[in-house]
């Protein structure tokens, strides 16, 4: 009997050796330092780490959204539908971005445009790429905030972006972003500038419209808590790479890199309210600036040896479909 491939075991999005530089006036940033990863249609990716360890360079890159006089994607490919994004003309990805590919940004009010409605830029949206009429596109403009639950949403298409709340602004954020019913929604840290009640309404919000529609979510956070609650796979990046990827499950059962681990030791455990103080990471994130020899994280690392602080390693299997850059990622996992 021939076996079909499942909807959860298609490929949507596969990104290979991917490669972004920075460059300032006497110094090049290596941002990405060849990435590799795979969004499975339908799934929710978590995409985890600190600040600057090229989390959103990494979305910015998938969609040729980077500054051109500063940065530059210099290897990889990004495959989507068959094509390689970073091939298409400006025009072709034009027609990709906002259409089968949409990303909720993390602060509204720096991606509206304050001197148009929330409406009119929703509804803008629909018509660039469908054939809608400007009545039909208000229309869906409407049915897309009653979407997301924005109250009376005929009188909301009439704000401006300082006329609403932060949670409502990005919920109407959403609603653009779902506008055409894209194939793979990019939500950088959606929720970082809302207070811990709205965060978890957008979060619910973003899982039930994913299972709604099933599009396919790529979650770039810094917290492990969001991972847990709306993703299936996780990858770790670290220093512009990525030293874990695993499913959800597994990350949290066998954590196989020392730089996880401290991730997850800082995450604040409810159930023991003030007892003990969280551990921190010590050191600071390598300069990308400078080459990097050996493993990346090797000055901060307790596990190191000899051999990290010489060699780079590659990720690895360490169990089956979990994979993490470490030569002692069996101890790790262990300890």
């Amino acid at each position: 009997m021939q076996m079909h491939k499942t909807l959860g075991d298609e490929v949507l999005l596969d990104v290979r050796d991917l490669e972004t530089h920075f460059y300032g006036d006497e110094s090049v940033t290596r941002a990405l330092g060849g990435i590799s990863f795979q969004v499975k249609r339908g799934e929710t990716l978590g995409v985890v780490g600190e600040s600057g360890c090229g989390k959103s360079v990494t979305a910015l890159s998938i969609l040729r959204l980077l500054p051109k006089l500063t940065a530059k994607t210099v290897g990889g490919e990004v495959r989507f539908g068959g094509r390689d994004l970073l091939k298409l003309s400006e025009r072709e990805m034009r027609g990709i971005r906002g259409n089968r590919i949409a990303m909720i940004f993390q602060e509204p009010m720096t991606s509206l445009n304050p001197v148009y409605t929330v409406g009119h830029q929703i509804a803008e949206a629909v018509q660039i790429h469908t054939k809608a009429t400007k009545s039909e596109a208000m229309a869906k403009a409407q049915e897309l905030l009653r979407l997301v639950r924005i109250a009376d949403p005929e009188r909301r298409v009439k704000n401006y972006p300082h006329e609403m709340s932060g949670g409502m602004r990005q919920r109407a954020m959403i609603a653009m972003a779902l506008a055409c019913s894209p194939e793979l929604l990019i939500a950088d840290e959606p929720t970082t500038a809302l207070d811990v009640t709205i965060q978890a309404q957008i979060l619910r919000l973003v899982v039930e419209l994913k299972e709604r529609t099933g599009t396919a979510v790529m979650f770039i956070t810094h917290d492990l808590g969001v991972v847990a609650e709306t993703c299936q796979r996780v990858i770790v990046m670290y220093a512009g790479r990525i030293v874990e990827q695993a499913s959800v499950v597994d990350l949290f059962a066998r954590p196989s890199h020392p730089y996880t681990q401290g991730l997850m030791r800082s995450v604040p455990d409810r159930r023991r309210g003030r007892q003990r103080r969280l551990p921190e990471i010590p050191g600071i994130v390598p300069s990308l600036r400078e080459p990097i020899v050996g493993c990346s994280f090797a000055p901060r690392c307790p596990f190191a040896i000899d051999i990290c602080r010489e060699k780079t390693p590659i990720l690895r299997d360490v169990l089956p479909g979990h994979g993490a850059a470490c030569w002692r990622a069996e101890e790790v996992m262990g300890a």
